[in-house]
């Protein structure tokens, strides 16, 4: 690992650059030529269920949209006592401590992903109750609910898994603080929303389309893009060392990243190809999954880490 996040002998930021543009042309012209049709769009969500019913449905994403919205301000930008993280300082090009309050709690990856579940689960939440009570909702509202929520899907995976299997056993190998990847706020952005989505589609079996596997890579170079800007002229530092777009492999490591957001939610619409076949075993496959990339204690990994 170490020496994928090294430096070669010149600085890859202009390639990386070239590469988002180019990325960025690439996801316009898949937009324009995939041909999304309203249905499609619109069948990405279900506002109702076969199993329970439809107003529990409607208050299990009520409740959904409260919690992460308490999360997001009342624990995190509320909360007078902050955070720490670990970040990569630009200029020093260490990872170093770092105390965050405030909105600036908002710049990681993980707080982007509750973020946009807030945003799918308040809109969700919304437009069942709407069903329900046979009231028109906005068209843009039909159309941005799906877009959410499978950005949410790739989203979610993607971080519970990096920080089960990558970011915590390397804090607890690296002997640097760990406890606070284990804080309520941590096991709401990291944990949670795994188990919320996947519950949600377990309810309410979704029709998906692997089209929109195109989301998981837009929503990482908009992030890509916002962590360049903040280290460059506001916070000074990148909450990823594997972001700096000077390292020696950066280029690769971006196109990784992109391509294993979108990897994720094509794991999640195959689930759901399962589950329209069988599904109490495409049930079964999304609560095997969730239990493998959810890390609530430490434990489990010290003892990994232990055995190795």
């Amino acid at each position: 690992m170490a020496g994928f996040l090294s430096y070669g002998r010149r600085d890859n930021s202009n390639i990386i650059y070239l590469l988002i543009i180019s990325i960025t042309i690439f996801c316009l012209f898949f937009l324009f030529e995939t041909n999304f049709t309203r249905s499609q769009i619109a069948s990405g969500v279900s506002y109702s269920s076969d199993i329970i019913p439809q107003t529990f449905i409607a208050i299990f994403r009520t409740l959904c949209a409260y919690i992460t919205f308490h999360a997001i301000f009342i624990w995190m930008i509320m909360d007078k006592n902050g955070a720490i993280m670990y970040a990569f300082f630009k200029n020093e090009k260490e990872i170093l401590y770092n105390h965050i309050n405030g909105v600036e709690r908002l710049v990681t990856f993980s707080s982007w992903n509750l973020i946009i579940l807030c945003l799918f689960f308040t809109s969700s939440s919304l437009l069942t109750w709407a069903d329900i009570f046979q009231i028109p909702v906005p068209e843009f509202a039909i159309i941005m609910t799906p877009v959410l929520y499978c950005t949410s899907i790739g989203m979610a995976t993607f971080t519970a898994t990096i920080v089960t299997y990558i970011l915590a056993p390397n804090a607890i190998k690296s002997g640097r603080e760990y406890d606070y990847l284990f804080e309520k706020h941590q096991q709401m952005m990291h944990n949670w929303p795994v188990i919320f989505l996947f519950l949600d589609l377990i309810f309410t079996k979704p029709v998906l389309s692997w089209k929109f596997l195109i989301l998981g890579i837009i929503i990482a170079i908009v992030y890509v893009i916002f962590a360049y800007i903040f280290a460059s002229y506001f916070g000074g530092y990148y909450v990823y060392q594997f972001i700096d777009p000077r390292l020696k492999y950066s280029p690769i490591i971006l196109s990784l990243l992109a391509i294993a957001i979108s990897f994720f939610y094509v794991l999640a619409w195959i689930g759901t190809k399962i589950m329209e076949i069988n599904y109490f075993l495409g049930s079964l496959a999304f609560i095997f999954w969730c239990y493998w990339i959810v890390l609530f204690r430490s434990d489990s990994i010290k003892k990994k880490i232990v055995e190795e």
